[in-house]
Order: C-alpha cells, then sequence, then structure tokens
C-alpha cells in the first residue's frame, strides 16, 4: 500500500472523529454565545484558550515526539509508559505555579484551581492521544472524541441553566469531566492495544534517556506550541482593549465557527499525516513523501478556492443568522480573513513537516518568532486607524510571512530548477 492510500484509509477515520464532535461543537457556538453573551462568551474564551496555550506548552512537545519516535522504539510499551509518565510529571510540576499565577491575575481561588485541574486533564489527554495515534487505531478516536463533546456540551449546558454556579465555573467543570471522560476511554484502549504487541525486556526506554531524547527535539517545539497559539490569541486580546468586550466576543464568535468548520475538513490531514511520514521518514521513502505532501497542498488550495466562493455567495449571510451578528461589512471581511488565515496556517503546518522530520525544530521556533513579532509591530504601527479589521488582517499577515519563511529554501530551489530549465531550453 502506498503513502497515499494509507493517509486516505486513516483520513477518512480522523474525518469522521472531528466531524461528529465538530457538529456538535458547532452547534454550541451560537448555544453558549446566547447563553453567556457576548462579554461572558468572550470572557470564556480567552480563559479556555489560555489553557489549550498551556496545554501546548507542557504536552506539546511530548505529544510531537511520540509520534516521531514511536515508530523506531525498540520496546513500543515502556516507550509510551515512560512518556506518559514525563507528561504526568510535568503536569504536577508545573500545578501550583500556574495556580498562583491565575489566581493573582483573576483574583478568584476557585477559578484558579478549576484552571489548573483543567489544564492537567487537557494536557494528559493531548499526551495519550499520539500513543492511540502512533498504534494505527484511529478508529477509537473517533469514540473518545464525541466522549469528549457530547459530555462537554451537555453537563455544560445542564450547568448553566439549573444549577446557579457561577458561569465560569459551570463551563471549566464541563471542560474538566469531558477531558478526564476521554482521557480514561483513550488509556484503557492503550492497555488493548499493548496486549497485542511483544515486549521486549530493554532497559532503553529509560525515563531520565527519554526525557533527554524528547527534551532536544521538543524544548524548541514546546515555544513553537506558544507562538502558534498566539498568532491567534493576541488579535482577540487587541480587540478587547481597544474596541470592548461586545465586539472582541462576536469577532470570537466568527472566529471560533469558522476556523472550527475549516478544520472539520483539513486537521485529520495532518492527524493522520505524522505518523504515516514518520513511519515513511524511518524507511527512507523520501521521495514519496514528497509527492505526498505536494499532492495534499494542491488540494487544500483548491478547497480554499471553493470555500471562498461560497461564503462570498452565501455563507457570510448565514453565518450572522446563525451567530446573531450584525450584518455588516466589516463582519463580512473579518469572515473572509479568517478563512483566508485558516487555510494559509494549514498549509504551512504541511510543509514544515519536512523540518520536524529532520529535528529542525529550533528553525521552525525561529520562523514563528519572527511571524509573531511581525504582527505585534503591524498592530504598534496601525494602532491609531482604530479599524476592527487590523487585528484579523495582523493573523492573516503573520500566517503569511511564516509560510514564506518556512518555504523559502523550497522556492529558492524551484526558482534555480527553472532558470536551468530556461537556460537548457536556450542553448536547445
Amino acid at each position: 500500500m502506498d503513502l497515499f492510500s494509507k493517509f486516505r484509509k486513516d483520513y477518512f477515520n480522523y474525518l469522521i472523529s472531528i466531524i461528529l464532535p465538530a457538529l456538535i461543537s458547532g452547534i454550541s457556538i451560537p448555544l453558549f454565545k446566547y447563553l453567556l453573551g457576548s462579554s461572558g462568551y468572550g470572557n470564556f474564551s480567552l480563559w479556555f484558550n489560555a489553557v489549550l496555550i498551556l496545554t501546548s506548552t507542557f504536552s506539546g512537545w511530548i505529544a510531537q515526539s511520540i509520534i516521531l519516535f514511536y515508530p523506531s522504539s525498540s520496546n513500543k510499551r515502556s516507550f509510551s509508559k515512560k512518556a506518559f509518565a514525563l507528561s504526568l510529571s510535568t503536569q504536577l510540576l508545573f500545578f501550583i505555579p500556574c495556580f498562583i499565577v491565575v489566581w493573582l491575575i483573576s483574583g478568584d481561588i476557585v477559578l484558579a484551581f478549576l484552571f489548573c485541574v483543567a489544564l492537567f486533564f487537557t494536557s494528559l489527554q493531548f499526551t495519550i492521544l499520539p500513543i492511540i495515534q502512533s498504534g494505527f487505531l484511529s478508529k477509537k478516536i473517533i469514540f473518545s472524541e464525541l466522549i469528549r463533546v457530547t459530555s462537554y456540551i451537555s453537563i455544560a449546558v445542564f450547568l448553566l441553566k439549573f444549577s446557579g454556579l457561577n458561569k465560569l465555573y459551570s463551563l471549566f467543570l464541563a471542560v474538566i469531566i469531558a477531558y478526564a471522560s476521554s482521557l480514561f476511554y483513550l488509556f484503557r484502549q492503550s492497555l488493548g492495544l499493548f496486549r497485542n504487541i511483544k515486549s521486549e525486556n530493554t532497559n532503553v526506554n529509560k525515563l531520565p534517556g527519554i526525557f533527554k531524547q524528547f527534551f532536544k527535539y521538543g524544548a524548541s517545539l514546546s515555544l513553537w506550541f506558544v507562538f502558534s497559539y498566539l498568532l491567534s490569541y493576541i488579535d482577540k486580546l487587541f480587540i478587547l482593549k481597544n474596541f470592548g468586550s461586545e465586539m472582541q466576543g462576536n469577532y470570537q464568535a466568527i472566529f471560533d465557527l469558522l476556523y472550527k468548520s475549516i478544520i472539520l475538513v483539513i486537521s485529520p490531514v495532518v492527524t493522520s499525516l505524522f505518523p504515516i511520514l514518520t513511519s515513511a521518514y524511518a524507511g527512507g521513502n523520501k521521495k514519496e513523501i514528497r509527492n505526498l505532501l505536494k499532492k495534499l497542498i494542491y488540494y487544500e488550495s483548491c478547497g480554499f478556492i471553493v470555500i471562498s466562493v461560497l461564503y462570498w455567495l452565501f455563507g457570510a449571510d448565514l453565518l450572522f443568522i446563525i451567530l446573531k451578528i450584525p450584518d455588516s461589512v466589516t463582519f463580512k471581511w473579518m469572515g473572509f480573513i479568517v478563512i483566508a488565515a485558516t487555510f494559509t496556517w494549514q498549509v504551512a503546518i504541511l510543509v514544515q513537516k519536512r523540518f520536524e522530520l529532520k529535528l529542525r525544530s529550533l528553525y521552525l521556533l525561529l520562523m514563528i518568532v519572527i511571524a509573531f513579532l511581525s504582527q505585534i509591530i503591524f498592530y504598534l504601527v496601525f494602532k491609531n486607524y482604530h479599524n476592527q479589521l487590523l487585528y484579523p488582517i495582523g493573523f492573516l499577515l503573520a500566517t503569511v510571512i511564516y509560510l514564506f519563511l518556512i518555504s523559502f529554501s523550497e522556492l529558492v530551489a524551484i526558482s534555480k530548477s527553472l532558470r536551468l530549465k530556461a537556460i537548457k531550453a536556450s542553448v536547445q
């Protein structure tokens, strides 16, 4: 079976694992916006996005390292146990510092505790997912995501409507229960996976050894995750500061619905792709990897054109009806800019896989920092224009700069190849 066939098989499993939860989650966005109001929805989104940023910081490097090193591990059962233990140790190490920081920022000790517990379970769930992916148990992820999303929405709605609890407390309790339930299910599936894998008596995967191996590759990648989340986070903070919570909440709702709808189809590409690429790379199939990436970038580019046409034909009007947002030119352009930035970012994620396979995570970190600083500079230079569109444009600008930077060497190679062909043609 060639790489594209393997990818296609897992892609549809991951697509289902994201489509069903995302459809439910998509319905929840206008529902929560109605229950919380624009300001309340925006406030929770900022706190929960902070959880996701910290999850990526504390667990992203471990998750990516699992996918990269799992195929070549001589003892996959021991490797997975030590990787999970490393993640657990990391979460416990940072629990109290995070608690203190959130308490100082919010002035709310209960929120700080719930925030840190949510971070704990989200990070552990984020760690065990790549073990399941690397074991090619993509169907199990369908059920884990259904468990997570359905439990989150049902518990959140129940608590918001009937408990009388603080709205932020209710939503974070729902997040904790949802991720803990998904984690428990995936943990049981991982036990089943390793029952069928012959375990070798080897001491290769000692925890200190795994930490050194993961940290060498993942330390830079961990910071990369932080800046990648900041690209789509800092624009919300600037809008909140300069235009208030109502505008920020509306923009957040537009961003969430469009971004999550597009990710609904695209994210299974990356989820199913990386385990296949790492296995192929370990086997030396570099030409097949290159061809597969080119094909996927072409498909995503076509997808952007189709989605853009549909958005301007009727998608924008439908979006405003669903979210109960004023039908204005500004909000329409916000939506389109979010679409463009989302596709640009997803193409960049595909392009950067060649750097990840070569363990060049430090280079990726440098490129994402440059993109983020460019976004900040853009906001500061044009801060006196008082135009809401500046902030989604800044996000788009950052994604374009990042894609250009990581594609630069490839663009130079293509340019040289075209010049050589032109020279040969002129000589003939």
